[in-house]
């Protein structure tokens, strides 16, 4: 993990979008941490097909999802 200022951070957003693909970054301002940066977790709907045959539902995750986006 790695810690920047703020100032550091806006100046070189490309360079730390590269590097957040390897460790977190953490972003400080006056010396304070404001913020972390880190790679995002699975999407919900990932997370709800690694459910399939575990958790028991009365439709398939796929029709939940269609479903959905039919109301759209």
């Amino acid at each position: 993990m790695i810690e920047v200022n703020m100032t550091e951070f806006r100046r070189n957003l490309f360079k730390y979008t590269e590097t957040v693909k390897k460790e977190d970054i953490i972003v400080t301002c006056n010396g304070k941490p404001v913020m972390r940066i880190t790679v995002p977790a699975e999407s919900g709907v990932q997370r709800i097909r690694n459910l399939r045959g575990i958790a028991k539902t009365a439709q398939d995750p796929e029709d939940i999802l269609k479903g959905r986006l039919t109301q759209l």
